[in-house]
C-alpha cells in the first residue's frame, strides 16, 4: 500500500460524520431494512453512472477498459426502471424479457406501437446477452447463445440509452398523471 495520508484506522463505511453537507461522500441509511431511496432513485443513479462512466471512456478514449462497468451500470439502472414503473408485484430476479413483455401489453393502445415495439425489442436485446445480469460483472458466464463478437457502438449507445430512459421517464410520469386525473 502506498495510498499517501491513509489513516490504517480508518473503515469504508462509518458512523455520520459532524456537517455531512461539507463532506465528500454519501449517507447510507438503513432503517429496518429499508434504505430510504425507491427503487427509481437507485436506477437513477445507476444511469448517471453509467452516463459518467460513458463520457470518462469517450474522453480518455479507453471502450475496451470500460466496457463491463459501462454496459452493467446501463444493464442494472434499465432493470431497476423497469420495476419502478411495473405494476404488480416484482420478482427478485433479473430477467428483464419477461418486465418488457408486461410493459409492452400494458402500454398497448396508449402509445405508438412502432415505439412499443421498439423499446421492448431494445430492452430484450439486453436480456439476450446478459440474461441474469452476471455477463458484464463475471468472465465465465456470458451467454452462449450470442455471437462470439459482438460490436457496441458507445455513440450510439449513448443516443439509444438516452431514448429508452427518456421514454421510461414519460411511461412513468404519464402513470402519475393518469392516477392524478382518476383521483
Amino acid at each position: 500500500m502506498n495510498e499517501r495520508n491513509l489513516d490504517l484506522s480508518w473503515a469504508i463505511f462509518s458512523d455520520l460524520p459532524d456537517e455531512p453537507e461539507t463532506r465528500y461522500g454519501a449517507m447510507l441509511v438503513n432503517w429496518n431494512g429499508q434504505t430510504g431511496r425507491t427503487t427509481y432513485d437507485m436506477a437513477q443513479s445507476y444511469k448517471t453512472a453509467a452516463f459518467r462512466l460513458l463520457d470518462e471512456a469517450s474522453r480518455y478514449n479507453e471502450s475496451w477498459e470500460s466496457v463491463d462497468p459501462i454496459l452493467f451500470c446501463f444493464r442494472h439502472a434499465l432493470e431497476l426502471s423497469m420495476k419502478a414503473i411495473h405494476r404488480g408485484p416484482v420478482k427478485r430476479s433479473h430477467g428483464l424479457q419477461e418486465l418488457a413483455a408486461h410493459l409492452h401489453e400494458r402500454l398497448v393502445g396508449r402509445y405508438q406501437q412502432s415505439q412499443l415495439d421498439w423499446l421492448r425489442d431494445r430492452v430484450c436485446e439486453f436480456d439476450t446477452v446478459d440474461p441474469r445480469s452476471t455477463a458484464f460483472r463475471y468472465d465465465n458466464v456470458a451467454n452462449a447463445n450470442v455471437a462470439s463478437e459482438v460490436w457496441v457502438d458507445f455513440a450510439q449507445l449513448r443516443r439509444i440509452m438516452n431514448a429508452i430512459f427518456g421514454a421510461l421517464d414519460k411511461i412513468r410520469l404519464d402513470d402519475f398523471e393518469r392516477v392524478r386525473e382518476e383521483t
